[in-house]
């Protein structure tokens, strides 16, 4: 990391990633979409950048402190935990079949393999 604090790295790439969003929402012409947005978007949409944040602040400060070829492999069960929750909280709006819980197994099983 080159002596790059965690935060800094957050920073630059939350700022980053913040500016060019910014800007392709009005390329694309989707700005006067945003007046509309209800509270339960917003609240859900903040949520998801507050959630964001933190699993990046979370993985440049592991990343700072242990080697990369172990941090990177774990940060990938992330699938495990997508499926959990989309199987919990998204019943009716989301399809759960083997192939996405065998896929999921398949990709916990990879990462546990290059640990």
């Amino acid at each position: 990391m080159s002596g790059l604090h965690p935060f800094s790295g957050v920073a630059i790439a939350i700022a980053t990633a913040l500016v060019v969003t910014i800007a392709l929402v009005f390329l694309l012409g989707q700005g006067k979409k945003l007046k509309s947005m209800s509270g339960y978007g917003l609240f859900f949409a903040t949520l998801g950048g507050v959630s964001n944040t933190i699993a990046t602040l979370s993985y440049f400060w592991a990343v700072s402190i242990g080697q990369v070829s172990l941090v990177v492999p774990i940060s990938c069960i992330y699938p495990l935990f997508t499926m959990l929750v989309a199987y919990f909280f998204l019943k009716e709006s989301e399809v759960m079949d083997i192939w996405t819980v065998i896929g999921t197994l398949l990709i916990i099983t990879g990462v546990v393999l290059t640990v």
